[in-house]
């Protein structure tokens, strides 16, 4: 019999509260899109700037999230996700960083977005073979306390070809066999996670930024 210390189902019962299944499709098609980048810019872009990335970022609970992504962080925690298996190497933080991956990105690719450039904000994540980022959802809680409420949009961008053991899931879609430049909308609230059980580093951008209508 299983106490409260035993018990492995917490994830799923927060799911199954909030009326979230596998069997409820999620059409990813319209928010797919593909951009024109050279993805070795960005490989030699990490290279060069390896010094100043953050290289120890693991998924947990911090103090800064909000309440909904607390949770979903401490109930990754307990069925084993940890500094093993989800740390992530992040460029971006320092100004200087973020400028440079928006000159690498591109007017042209802030367009097909529909993102205003100036106040975006870019990352470029690494994770090695056996690491990724659990079953989560996104907030951009941090993004408004920097600049303010707003129509707000986020997107996974791939960096690096497709390799054995890459994939992203958004939901019920499995997303894996992309070119440099997929890009694709993560709505705020939508399930998705990514992991890299392969051979080769995973590249990725997240770009989160106002849309240019609101």
């Amino acid at each position: 019999m299983s106490n409260i210390y035993t018990h492995n189902t917490y994830y799923q019962d927060h799911l199954d509260k909030n009326g979230i299944s596998l069997e409820n499709h999620y059409e990813i098609g319209p928010l797919e899109i593909q951009l024109d980048i050279n993805y070795k810019d960005f490989l030699q872009f990490a290279e060069d700037s390896r010094h100043r990335a953050i290289t120890d970022k693991e998924y947990k609970p911090r103090p800064f999230l909000t309440d909904e992504s607390m949770r979903q962080a401490v109930l990754s925690q307990f069925i084993g996700y940890g500094a093993g298996n989800t740390m992530e190497t992040n460029w971006g933080i320092e100004p200087e960083d973020d400028a440079k991956l928006k000159e690498l990105l591109g007017d042209a690719n802030f367009e097909k977005m529909n993102l205003v450039k100036e106040t975006s904000l870019v990352r470029l994540l690494q994770y090695n073979p056996g690491h990724g980022i659990p079953l989560h959802t996104d907030s951009y809680n941090g993004f408004m306390k920097r600049f303010g409420p707003g129509k707000i949009t986020r997107y996974f961008v791939a960096i690096s070809p497709w390799d054995w053991g890459h994939f992203l899931q958004v939901h019920d879609n499995m997303i894996h066999h992309w070119d440099p430049g997929y890009a694709l909308e993560i709505k705020e609230g939508v399930w998705h996670l990514s992991g890299n059980f392969g051979i080769a580093p995973k590249y990725t951008l997240t770009v989160t930024g106002y849309d240019v209508n609101d």
